[in-house]
């Protein structure tokens, strides 16, 4: 069994199909298919349960899972610690892509990286979904992370340190001269006949709001999809369409022409975490107390 074989192994789990796992890992799909019967050979159970529509874990997959996982991360921290041996060590930090007024992360990583002398701080964004990815592989230390709450949400992740920081609802934004703007809450299901402005597929804040539309019994009217939050508050602001967003995100400076209205009936919520490797080590805890909970209670 060696380093390879478990990212492949890993790699078909996260995309529950061979032939994106391949092209994911950048080998040909015969030679990842090879790798994955050499391992289950070894192992001497079969892993995977093939079909037309994909791949799905055995029994003996699923009691592999963790043990695969905690291995990769062993021997991605191991080869990190070795080759930090005489060198200045690194810390690898990521975010989701918007935590609205959560955090000033410039702010924080200014401050953060003068205090760890010979260490070298790596930043990225990226969707929480795949920061989840790297921070059990070991190619992240800790990250902001968000998603909806309880079960399926940030809290219950299994094999990571997770600290809930904030809960909050979604509230309408809308422009000035909108005909909603005179009311003092607003239900989901008001939003039919209206154009959304929403976040693109990837962005926790979309499939949230997705979930609460399908509760609300609300189909989308000419959904426009963006990557930005600044775009989205401009477009609102442009009268292009409403969005429906964390409240956080309405404190921005840019959405100051807005009105933010509360929901009412079903009401979609958003927590925000931080999450630790279990390689973390004293830097990423050092990092992690530069942050303060504020959890009053569910939002919702």
């Amino acid at each position: 069994m060696d380093v390879r074989q478990l990212e492949l192994f890993l790699a078909v789990v996260e995309e529950q199909t061979f032939t994106q796992a391949a092209r994911r890992s950048f080998v040909s799909q015969s030679g990842l298919s090879s790798s994955i019967r050499a391992l289950e050979r070894e192992l001497g159970a079969t892993l995977f349960a093939r079909s037309a529509s994909g791949a799905t874990l055995t029994a003996a997959g699923e009691a592999f899972l963790p043990r695969a996982r905690r291995m990769l991360a062993d021997a991605t921290a191991a080869k990190r610690e070795l080759m930090g041996l005489g060198s200045s060590r690194s810390l690898r930090l990521g975010s989701e892509q918007c935590l609205g007024d959560l955090v000033n992360l410039a702010d924080v990583l200014t401050a953060f990286a003068p205090q760890q002398e010979g260490i070298e701080v790596f930043f990225q964004q990226a969707p929480s979904d795949s920061l989840l990815r790297d921070l059990r592989s070991g190619r992240l230390d800790a990250a902001l992370i968000a998603g909806p709450p309880g079960e399926s949400g940030v809290r219950l992740i299994q094999d990571l340190e997770v600290t809930v920081l904030r809960q909050e609802p979604f509230v309408l934004l809308v422009p000035r001269s909108h005909p909603l703007a005179s009311e003092s809450s607003v239900a989901l299901a008001a939003l039919r006949p209206e154009r959304l402005v929403d976040f693109a597929p990837s962005w926790p804040a979309r499939s949230i709001l997705d979930q609460a539309l399908s509760e609300a019994g609300v189909s989308r009217r000419a959904t426009v999809e963006v990557t930005d939050v600044h775009m989205l508050l401009s477009l609102v602001e442009y009268g292009f369409g409403v969005a429906v967003v964390p409240q956080s995100f309405s404190a921005k400076p840019e959405a100051a022409s807005l009105v933010a209205l509360p929901l009412t009936g079903t009401r979609p919520c958003w927590e925000t975490a931080l999450a630790l490797s279990p390689q973390a080590g004293t830097a990423a805890r050092a990092f992690a107390s530069m942050f303060l909970v504020d959890v009053p209670g569910r939002c919702c």
